[in-house]
């Protein structure tokens, strides 16, 4: 049975998923090219932690050993 072209009931299927895949190709991925969020508390950085306490226990040096002499 050959198929009526100018039916609005006949729908063709393959042209319609090429055509929805093809939208979806150009549409970026939410998120693709932007940054994700570091949610931990000293940043994305591993020896963060180590960093800061050097600083503080150089900042207590700096302020404590004056007062012992």
């Amino acid at each position: 049975m050959p198929r009526r072209q100018d039916d609005p009931q006949v729908t063709d299927l393959r042209r319609y998923r090429q055509a929805r895949d093809a939208a979806r190709r150009r549409q970026p991925r939410p998120g693709a090219g932007a940054p994700r969020p570091d949610t931990r508390l000293l940043g994305g950085r591993p020896r963060a932690g180590l960093i800061l306490a050097l600083v503080i226990l150089a900042f207590a040096a700096l302020t404590i050993l004056p007062m012992l002499r």
